[in-house]
């Protein structure tokens, strides 16, 4: 996935103001030792509570160009999954209807995430709601729109609210509701419970093909939150989970000492990224995050093929070449956790390669083959990809 040139060419902007600069390579190299404190605050340190970044111009030009071009690329690749795993010809679906497409952005601060919702369906006409609690941030994202808004997402509104996202106060209706790593920085102490509620009053003012979003980072902590509320919306038939399970069953991952259910999206590092991170040598060449996809079970909501199919997986480890075959880990429709086996003797190198370019969460279908004799491991003939990211996609 690409990240577009228009939203890089706007932070190196701001970085060069901020750092009083002439170009891009002393601008970044000023932010770098903020970059790095930031990512240990975000990764390592676990604060109680997260700095507001936004305050201070040197923070914020840290944060959009090395963090917010890698959460805008994770929310892009959850809508992607959305649009596929919502199975019908969904934008027909929602053409029906009078006015825009309704997306609202919980905790969006400075806009990856409404941004990515307003690139992925620029073809549309889209109504964005923003809700933040900081004014900076919404200033933020307004200019990053007014900026790039004709390149972007020409048929694109922009609303922004300055508000806490845990109790928003807007009304109406919404066709999708985003929320990135927001259960992570204002519900991190919480219990369960008090997130449980938060997600279902979200759910309640969706249209009846709207879905809620939700994208977390991949650490342990988080994920495994995220794998406990959804085996707790896995038992209410009200509710359907999109992603990232191809079935509704309990979660064969969760407590099964594998780890912890994450998604690692391949993506083209832009330069400015690869630029800052010189030094650092921080992890960028891979997006891990945690997700979930919820709606609400509604009469003529039809599931994709591939869900609750026993032929049918989601890819949850790499893929690893040994001597003779390649190997790795599917969640099945069926609820199951197999190892999946694909015999390398009739494949050529490009198909081998081809193979072994897919990235964790992909979904698959089996095709032919048998379940062994330890009873876990599934040699098959093929894949076929269901809902797999683009190998060079834009």
């Amino acid at each position: 996935m690409i990240y577009p040139i228009e939203l890089e060419t706007e932070w190196l902007s701001l970085a060069r103001q901020a750092t009083g600069c002439a170009n891009d390579c002393d601008s970044l190299a000023n932010l770098e030792k903020i970059v790095a404190r930031m990512s240990d605050q975000f990764t390592v340190a676990r604060p109680d509570s997260f700095k507001d970044y936004t305050a201070d111009s040197r923070a914020l030009a840290a944060y959009g160009v090395f963090f917010f071009p890698q959460t805008f690329m994770r929310m892009r690749a959850g809508l992607r999954e959305w649009r596929v795993a919502a199975g019908e010809p969904i934008f027909s679906i929602f053409s029906n209807k009078n006015g825009a497409f309704r997306i609202l952005d919980l905790g969006c601060g400075t806009g990856a995430s409404t941004l990515a919702a307003a690139m992925e369906l620029r073809d549309q006409a889209v109504a964005l709601t923003a809700v933040d609690h900081s004014p900076q941030a919404l200033a933020c994202l307004r200019s990053l729109f007014d900026a790039t808004r004709g390149n972007l997402c020409p048929a694109t509104t922009l609303e922004t609210v300055p508000h806490d996202a845990r109790a928003d106060g807007v009304s109406g209706v919404f066709d999708i509701i985003l929320a990135s790593f927001v259960v992570n920085e204002l519900f991190l102490t919480a219990e369960d419970a008090v997130i449980e509620r938060w997600l279902r009053a979200q759910l309640a003012r969706l249209s009846p093909h709207g879905a809620l979003i939700l994208v977390e980072p991949a650490g342990a902590t988080t994920c495994e939150r995220i794998q406990r509320l959804r085996n707790v919306f896995a038992k209410d038939s009200s509710v359907a989970i999109l992603a990232p399970c191809p079935h509704d069953l309990p979660c064969p991952l969760f407590g099964a000492e594998r780890g912890w259910c994450h998604d690692v999206r391949s993506w083209r590092v832009p330069h400015s990224v690869n630029l800052i991170n010189r030094n650092m040598f921080r992890s960028v060449q891979d997006l891990k995050h945690g997700l979930l996809i919820l709606r609400r079970q509604t009469p003529g909501n039809t599931p994709p093929p591939w869900r609750q199919n026993a032929d049918c997986f989601r890819m949850i480890a790499p893929m690893k070449r040994t001597k003779g075959c390649i190997t790795t880990c599917g969640c099945f429709g069926d609820g199951t956790l197999r190892d999946v086996e694909i015999m390398t003797r009739a494949l050529n190198h490009t198909q081998k390669d081809a193979l072994m370019s897919f990235d964790r969460g992909d979904i698959f279908r089996a095709v032919g083959g048998r379940v062994l004799g330890d009873g876990r491991t599934r040699r098959v003939d093929a894949l076929e990809p269901l809902c797999a990211a683009p190998q060079n996609p834009a």
